[in-house]
């Protein structure tokens, strides 16, 4: 996806948050707008009227500046409808061609109240943008239970995703179809409707997250029922499921969609973005992320999120008891604190105040529904007012786990891409005549230090075990893609990933092994620079099919297997410490346990095996091992390291000696 989104931006003119240069603007670098160009897909101005409708990722709550003010254009102002929302970035793009946009969308709103807002649309357009869905999937309660004020246990967290799921089998596509039928009388017959789809918020490699001691995600809760407790950790499992509501939603999405374009005298199209903050290290627990924001070290984030790092308290005297109660709208300053700081004493009826009481105008009452309207969700907290995220707590709050100007920017990109390359299937015309990338993109051609790597062979057998076991399309289904993560958490980590595009929608098992023995064929094939074999991995590109492997482990990369050993005796076994690096890295060392074992013909105990994230435990090296074995069996340490040859590994002596001084220090 990355090469085709670059050439097909540059082609109309725009650049998506990777391919900007820093600190320049995505909507002031919109010169020349699109050119008009007749019988070309990529001239959009055939575009006279249009409308943006949907929730808060439309409304582009945090972005940019808030329009309008309680006075003036007030609807603006309740909507939390923001000037670097994605819609606004687009409609800049579009240029003088517009004689009409109609900005409807309103933060907060779940599927009912987007249907009114589709019903509002004035006359007839040519174009309508939008999101719709997240609401109902009770994000509100979702980031209290789970995240914010994650007090109640994994019961209470448990039952809202349980709810956010159950909405999604149950009410959603109807829904959104609800919302796509009330277009029917707004969309001219020749228009088209791009529906955005949402992003996965989180990396779940790292656990830094989910760690106490490096990032804090809850605001401390002043409750004596909480005092010797602990909130619930933003753990990789828990990560994992909130990706995975956003997979779910976005299928749901993407298939009523495709079920509709068609049969409407309009045409509908799925903008899809959700790979892209993967490939940006845009997500937040990435690798990169320490829990600052914004984050030098992570320019790409594509969403907002709060403060997370671990820093000491230093009080707030200013922050009297009646702060604490009150149930009007604080401001901007005071929840940024309650927000961010880790000593906060915000409690969650504070919160409870802010989300649900505020007597801020976007607080009004929901929108009356009638019969033909979509089923309201009914997540936890609805008996309290307003519960959709976004009304009622400040926007320097409520923006949080919404996209950022980056963000709004790769969202922006995408449903450019995604018009006009429905227009070209309209007009029966190329979406963008350039020329493709090269087919073979290596990973270790892009220059970054310590990039990861893993074995040839070991990489080979998940090519075969990947393209024989783990796709397995759906019938009919197009589109489709397919990961599978191997050797996790050990240093030779990867996946493999495999993406179709443009309707695609066939497998073809020899197909796969052959694209994925191209990116292991061709790169890397320096034996001088790289006599070890190791791969970084690569995409390969072959028309509408993608295909990646991607190793995970940053680290330094060895042109040769090392170690070091040494044994004690201690009269009726022997003790000995192992480190390595280079060897042994895939499993965690159990391919060297079994060598040991056939060396010495007499078990192994006490076995202990550990990776080092930081070197310095393991005086430079990748991992350490300690293990007893019977006495007399110093033949498979010795100068011939018969184990550790076994599985392609060496080690010398301990205590200071050389590379070359093979074998095992210590007495035994």
């Amino acid at each position: 996806m990355l090469p085709q989104i670059l050439i097909f931006l540059s082609c109309i003119g725009l650049r998506p948050v990777d391919a900007r240069p820093a600190n320049v603007s995505l909507v002031p670098g919109l010169a020349p707008l699109l050119a008009s160009r007749d019988d070309d897909p990529s001239d959009l101005s055939w575009v006279k009227r249009w409308a943006a409708i949907g929730d808060s990722f439309t409304a582009g709550i945090g972005a940019g500046k808030p329009l309008g003010t309680p006075v003036h254009n007030n609807e603006d102002w309740r909507c939390s409808r923001y000037t670097y929302s994605w819609v606004q970035i687009v409609n800049k793009a579009l240029g003088k061609s517009v004689t009409d946009f109609q900005f409807l969308a309103c933060s907060g709103d779940r599927t009912p109240q987007i249907y009114n807002q589709a019903k509002a649309i004035n006359g007839k357009v040519d174009l309508v943008m939008m999101t719709a869905g997240g609401n109902d999937l009770c994000l509100a309660a979702m980031l209290k239970q789970c995240v914010f004020l994650a007090w109640d246990g994994e019961k209470s967290c448990q039952d809202v995703i349980d709810k956010a799921q159950s909405n999604i089998d149950s009410i959603l596509k109807p829904n959104i179809q609800e919302v796509i039928d009330a277009l029917d009388d707004k969309v001219n017959d020749d228009g088209v409707v791009v529906y955005a789809g949402y992003a996965p918020y989180f990396n779940t490699e790292s656990g830094d997250c989910g760690d106490a001691n490096k990032q804090n995600w809850a605001i401390f809760a002043w409750k004596w029922r909480y005092f010797f407790g602990s909130p619930l950790s933003l753990s990789i499992e828990r990560r994992k499921k909130f990706n995975t509501l956003v997979e779910n939603i976005n299928k749901a999405i993407r298939e009523t969609v495709e079920s509709n374009d068609g049969k409407k005298k309009y045409r509908l199209a799925y903008a899809d973005w959700a790979d892209w903050p993967s490939i940006v290290d845009g997500q937040m627990c990435s690798l990169s992320d320490d829990g600052t924001f914004p984050n030098s070290k992570q320019p790409n984030m594509q969403f907002y999120k709060r403060d997370t790092h671990v820093k000491a308290f230093t009080g707030h005297d200013q922050l009297k008891k009646r702060d604490l109660n009150k149930t009007t709208e604080v401001s901007d300053e005071e929840i940024q604190w309650y927000a961010s700081d880790l000593g906060s004493l915000a409690n969650d009826d504070l919160y409870e105040s802010l989300l649900y009481q505020s007597r801020n105008p976007r607080a009004e009452a929901l929108h009356r529904l009638d019969s033909r309207e979509p089923s309201p969700a009914g997540c936890p907290g609805d008996s309290l007012p307003n519960a959709p995220l976004g009304i009622g707590l400040p926007d320097s709050f409520a923006r949080n786990f919404h996209p950022n100007s980056n963000g709004h920017e790769s969202m922006a990109a995408f449903a450019l891409q995604t018009v006009v390359w429905k227009r070209a299937q309209m007009l029966g015309k190329d979406a963008c005549k350039v020329k493709k990338t090269k087919e073979i993109v290596c990973w270790s051609d892009l220059g970054t230090e310590n990039q990861p790597y893993a074995g040839k062979d070991l990489l080979d057998a998940s090519r075969k075990d990947f393209c024989e076991n783990r796709v397995k399309p759906e019938d009919g289904q197009i589109n489709w893609k397919a990961d599978y993560k191997y050797n996790e958490k050990t240093y030779e980590e990867h996946d493999f990933y495999m993406k179709l595009e443009n309707g695609a929608k066939d497998f073809n098992k020899d197909d796969c092994l052959a694209a994925f023995d191209k990116i292991l064929g061709s790169c890397d094939t320096d034996e001088a620079a790289n006599p070890m074999h190791w791969k970084h991995g690569g995409r390969y590109t072959r028309g509408d099919y993608t295909y990646e492997i991607n190793p995970r482990w940053f680290r330094p990369f060895q042109t040769r297997a090392g170690g070091e050993c040494n044994g004690v005796y201690k009269f009726f076994f022997a003790d000995y410490d192992i480190s390595g690096s280079g060897w042994n890295g895939h499993d965690s060392g159990q391919a060297f346990l079994d060598a040991l074992k056939g060396c010495m013909g007499l078990g192994v105990t006490r076995y202990n095996f550990q990776y080092c994230a930081d070197k310095a435990d393991c005086q430079g090296w990748e991992w350490h091992v300690n293990f007893r074995t019977p006495i007399w069996v110093g033949r498979c340490f010795d100068k011939g390291y018969k184990a550790a040859k076994k599985v392609g590994g060496y080690h010398h002596k301990f205590q200071g000696s050389g590379y070359d001084d093979a074998g095992c220090g210590g007495s035994a």
